[in-house]
C-alpha cells in the first residue's frame, strides 16, 4: 500500500487548490467564521489521519523487516547447517580413505614382518636349547660340590658329637663319683652332727643381731639347751631365753618336752625350737606346751619381740601373775594372724635387701635407694611390732 505524492499533499493541505471562504471539497460560499472552524476541523482530521497513516507505515516497515531478518536468519541457518552436513560428508570420506589405508599398510607390514618373527622364534628356541642345557651342567656340578660339603659336614658333625659325647661321660663319671662320696660322706655323720651346723648358725646370728646381750652356747653332752641368751639392758640382766636347733626330716613331740624341762631348770622367760619340721597341721610358726616351734627364717625377728616383751616387763616390775598374763597375751599375738603377717612382711623385705645387697655392684646407686626405702619399710614394721608389744604390756599395766 502506497500513496502517490500529489495525492499526499492533496490530503494535507486543502487548500492548496482552493482558497477563499469556499468548502474546499464542494466549493459552495461559507461563512468567515464557519470557514476557520472548518477549516481547524479539517486541519485537525488531516492531522489525525496523517498520524495513522504514518503510524501503519511503521507497522508495515516493522513487520517487513522482521519477516527480512527472520528470512535472513533462516537461510544462515541452513547454510550452516548445509556446511555442517558437507564437513561431515568429507570426514566420513576421509576416515573410511584413511582406516583402508591402514588396512593395507597392516597386511603389508604383518607380511613382511612373518619371515622376520618365524626366524626370530627359531633363534629363540636354539638359545633355549643352549641354555638349557648349560643350566643342567651346572646344576649337575653344584648338586656334586653339595654332596661333599654335606659329607664333611656330617663327619665333622659326628666326629664333634661323638667327642662331647665322650667328655659328657667322662664329666658324668666324675660327678658321680662325687656324689658317691658326698653320700658317703653324709651317712658317716650322726644327728648331732647335722644338727651342729643349724645351731652353729643361729648362734652367729644371734651374736651379730645383739651384741650388747650375752649369748652362750652350751657344750656338747651338758645339761641344757644348745643356747643361753641373757637379755641385758643399762647393764642389767632382765631375763633369758634358751633355744634349740633341730635338723631333722620327721618331727617328734620329745623335741618340745625335753625343751620346756630345760626351760623350767634354766629359769627363762622364753624357749625357742628353730626347727624346718613342725608338728602335723603347724607351719612356719607354733607354739606348744609353751614353747615357741619356729622356722629358723623367722627366728631373729621373734627374738627381737621376745627380748623387747623381756625387758619392758623387768623395767614395769610386775608381779608373777602379771608376768604370765603378759606372758600369754604375747604368745596369743605371737600365734595371730596379725603377727604372721608382720613376720612375713619382715621376710619379704630382709630378702628383698638381701638381693638388693647381690645386685648392688651392677647399680650401686639404684640399690642403695631402694635399699632405703625397705629399710624404713622394715623399721615400720618394726615399730608396728613394739605399737603391738606396748599395747600389750600398757594394757596389763593398767589393769594391774
Amino acid at each position: 500500500m502506497s500513496l502517490s505524492t500529489s495525492s499526499f499533499a492533496d490530503l494535507t493541505d486543502p487548500f492548496a487548490v482552493t482558497a477563499g471562504d469556499h468548502c474546499p471539497w464542494c466549493n459552495q460560499p461559507i461563512p468567515h467564521e464557519k470557514f476557520d472552524e472548518i477549516h481547524a476541523r479539517i486541519q485537525a482530521k488531516e492531522l489525525e489521519r496523517t498520524t495513522e497513516l504514518e503510524r501503519r507505515l511503521k507497522e508495515q516497515f516493522t513487520r517487513e523487516k522482521a519477516q527480512a531478518e527472520a528470512k535472513a536468519k533462516a537461510d544462515v541457518e541452513q547454510a550452516r547447517k548445509d556446511a555442517a552436513a558437507a564437513v561431515e560428508t568429507v570426514k566420513h570420506e576421509a576416515a573410511e580413505k584413511e582406516a583402508a589405508a591402514r588396512e593395507e599398510a597392516k597386511k603389508a607390514a604383518e607380511g613382511a614382518m612373518a619371515s622376520k618373527v618365524a626366524e626370530a622364534q627359531q633363534a629363540r628356541k636354539a638359545a633355549e636349547d643352549q641354555l638349557q642345557a648349560v643350566r643342567g651342567n651346572h646344576q649337575n656340578e653344584l648338586n656334586h660340590r653339595l654332596q661333599e660339603q654335606r659329607d664333611a659336614l656330617e663327619k665333622a658333625h659326628a666326629a664333634a658329637v661323638n667327642t662331647e659325647k665322650a667328655n659328657a661321660f667322662k664329666d658324668r663319671q666324675k660327678f658321680d663319683e662325687k656324689l658317691q662320696e658326698l653320700q658317703r660322706q653324709l651317712q658317716k655323720k650322726t644327728a648331732e652332727e647335722l644338727g651342729e651346723g643349724a645351731e652353729v648358725d643361729l648362734f652367729e646370728a644371734l651374736k651379730a643381731e645383739f651384741q650388747e646381750d650375752q649369748i652362750t652356747r652350751i657344750a656338747k653332752g651338758g645339761p641344757g639347751a644348745d643356747i643361753l641368751h641373757k637379755a641385758i639392758h643399762n647393764g642389767r640382766v632382765c631375763g633369758s631365753i634358751i633355744y634349740d636347733s633341730k635338723n631333722r626330716n620327721a618331727w617328734r613331740n620329745e623335741y618340745v618336752t625335753k625343751l620346756r624341762e630345760d626351760q623350767l631348770a634354766a629359769r627363762s622367760e622364753h624357749a625357742i625350737l628353730a626347727t624346718a619340721v613342725f608338728p602335723a597341721g603347724a607351719k612356719q610358726l607354733h607354739i606348744q606346751d609353751s614353747v615357741i616351734i619356729t622356722n629358723p627364717a623367722r627366728a631373729i625377728a621373734l627374738v627381737q619381740l621376745l627380748r623387747r616383751h623381756i625387758v619392758q616387763t623387768h623395767a614395769l616390775r610386775l608381779s608373777n601373775e602379771a608376768r604370765d598374763q603378759k606372758t600369754l597375751q604375747l604368745y596369743e599375738f605371737i600365734t595371730s594372724d596379725r603377727c604372721a603377717q608382720l613376720l612375713g612382711r619382715i621376710e619379704s623385705l630382709t630378702d628383698a635387701i638381701l638381693d638388693l645387697e647381690v645386685k648392688e655392684q651392677a647399680a650401686h646407686e639404684s640399690t642403695w635407694k631402694k635399699r632405703g626405702g625397705l629399710v624404713r619399710s622394715v623399721q615400720k614394721a618394726h615399730g608396728d611390732f613394739s605399737f603391738e608389744i606396748e599395747r600389750i604390756v600398757g594394757t596389763a599395766a593398767s589393769a594391774a
